[in-house]
């Protein structure tokens, strides 16, 4: 992997991390009153939505849409073999019950996400 490779990887996460930050932020200021501060959070989270599809385009990652779900239902699987059972577990571990429980929440519809993907992908065969 070259060194713009890897510097592509890292822009497209930090992008796709600061759009859902930046979503928070506009659900945090709506609850305080700040309707109007919300709508900069919301419209720079849709700018950073654009700076990551670029990148991934850049990148060549989204293929055919058969191969797009069968990336997707592997890496639900991955999340739901590997991933998650040890979060929760460390999170149970460290006595983080709130983190814990965010991440079965996030288990559990992972288990729907591969689903339906491979159900989808059933639909194209």
């Amino acid at each position: 992997m070259t060194k713009t490779d890897e510097n592509l990887k890292i822009a497209f996460a930090d992008e796709s991390q600061t759009n859902i930050e930046y979503l928070a932020y506009a659900h945090r200021a709506i609850e305080e009153g700040y309707v109007e501060i919300a709508q900069l959070f919301r419209e720079a989270a849709g700018a950073e939505v654009v700076h990551a599809l670029n990148h991934l385009k850049t990148m060549r990652v989204v293929k055919t849409t058969r191969d797009n779900l069968k990336e997707a239902a592997e890496g639900e699987s991955l999340q739901i073999v590997s991933m998650y059972p040890k979060f929760i577990k460390e999170a149970e571990d460290e006595k983080r019950e709130e983190a814990a429980e965010s991440f079965r929440l996030a288990f559990e519809r992972e288990k729907h996400h591969r689903t339906m993907f491979q159900q989808a992908l059933k639909k194209l065969d």
